[in-house]
């Protein structure tokens, strides 16, 4: 996949990135923006669990596919992000 893919900006390789350097390309158009969206999404996958206990109640891990020009979901996004730092803080302080 390359970024820019719909828009004008510089188009680059995905793989150019050092956490995706293992990324391999399989076609174009819109089958291969769905390979590389699941290649990242499993890449922050395992990132996050092998970062995290898996006995934490607080371990959650969710997925939101958007663009930055979806301001609804780019605002529900930073939401959910402010309400799970909100219950870890509960958490760490005997609250939840």
């Amino acid at each position: 996949m390359r970024f820019g893919s719909y828009c004008s900006f510089t188009q680059v390789p995905l793989n150019v990135c050092e956490w995706f350097k293992d990324y391999q390309p399989v076609s174009t158009g819109k089958q291969e923006i769905e390979h590389a969206y699941e290649f990242v999404k499993k890449k922050f996958e395992e990132l996050y669990f092998q970062s995290t206990s898996p006995d934490r109640v607080d371990r959650v891990f969710k997925i939101y596919r958007t663009t930055a020009l979806d301001q609804k979901l780019v605002k529900k996004t930073f939401k959910l992000v402010d309400e799970t730092l909100r219950r870890r803080n509960l958490f760490e302080a005997g609250l939840l």
